[in-house]
């Protein structure tokens, strides 16, 4: 799948809960990384690193989609239950809004190497 036409966002929050939000509003995709602190996290010790935000090019954006899809269209990747490790997911596109949670496996962790290249 590619950039769909109109408006969407893809919010994500992977296994440490650190957040992304990933979103096209008609001038381009952006991305935006929330970590984790130190203070914010259950240890006190935790931190997602920095925050860092961007553009993303058509080739980024036509991956990011491809892989959001199949992780979408697959239940046995798919729990109900967010859990430590899962990774969360909520899209909004001309299709609606919807949410669904990732288990922690090959998938999720080839998705998340790719927002970290981001």
């Amino acid at each position: 799948m590619t950039d769909p036409a109109g408006s969407w966002s893809i919010e994500y929050a992977d296994g440490s809960a650190n957040a992304y939000r990933i979103a096209n509003d008609g001038g381009g995709a952006t991305f935006e990384y929330r970590p984790v602190t130190a203070a914010q996290s259950s240890t006190g010790r935790y931190s997602g690193g920095e925050p860092r935000r961007g553009d993303l090019d058509a080739a980024q954006v036509a991956e990011l989609w491809r892989q959001v899809a199949a992780l979408e269209a697959n239940p046995k990747l798919q729990t109900t239950d967010r859990m430590k490790g899962t990774g969360s997911f909520r899209v909004t596109d001309a299709a609606g809004a919807r949410a669904f949670i990732i288990l922690r496996g090959p998938a999720l962790l080839a998705f998340d190497a790719l927002l970290a290249a981001y």
